[in-house]
């Protein structure tokens, strides 16, 4: 008589039939130990490897030694970015242009403010701000360089609303 043993893609596909305790039993009878894990999915993948690789044997076959031999060599020969293609580092970089925070003032708007006496008068220009001729790059900067503390330059600069009449 024949061998009456499923073939190893009828073996697969009935683990999938298999519930986590099932598997679990089938685990300890192809690896011959216990498992904690119970993720379905990783047992079905890790038994079917199991089963192939007893019935295939430990080892590669010859032919998938030498494409093996073949891929190490085309990887040792290629240059790092071919690699993996469309990985994000491999992606080429594109230049943006910064985006502008909604709540800034356009180039050439002045913006005045009295502070503890003195009037202040900052200027927005390209990247940035002009206050007292040096050049900062952002309003919470001017705010800082004029306070001493941190504080939002939108605020700062935000004119104060009118009290009800």
């Amino acid at each position: 008589m024949g061998d009456t043993t499923p073939s190893i893609a009828a073996q697969v596909v009935a683990l999938t039939h298999l519930n986590i305790n099932e598997l679990r039993e089938k685990w300890r009878e192809v690896f011959g130990e216990e498992t904690v894990q119970r993720h379905r999915q990783y047992l079905i993948r890790r038994i079917a490897w199991g089963l192939q690789r007893q019935h295939y044997g430990h080892e590669l076959s010859d032919e998938a030694k030498v494409r093996l031999d073949e891929l190490q060599q085309q990887f040792r020969d290629s240059p790092p970015e071919t690699w993996f293609r469309g990985a994000r580092h491999n992606r080429p970089t594109t230049k943006t242009t910064p985006v502008r925070d909604a709540k800034a003032p356009k180039v050439g708007t002045t913006l005045v403010r009295d502070y503890k006496g003195t009037r202040i008068t900052v200027t927005a220009v390209e990247g940035g701000f002009m206050y007292n001729n040096e050049f900062f790059k952002s309003l919470s900067a001017v705010a800082r360089a004029i306070t001493g503390s941190h504080m939002s330059g939108v605020a700062f600069f935000k004119p104060k609303k009118e009290p009800p009449r």
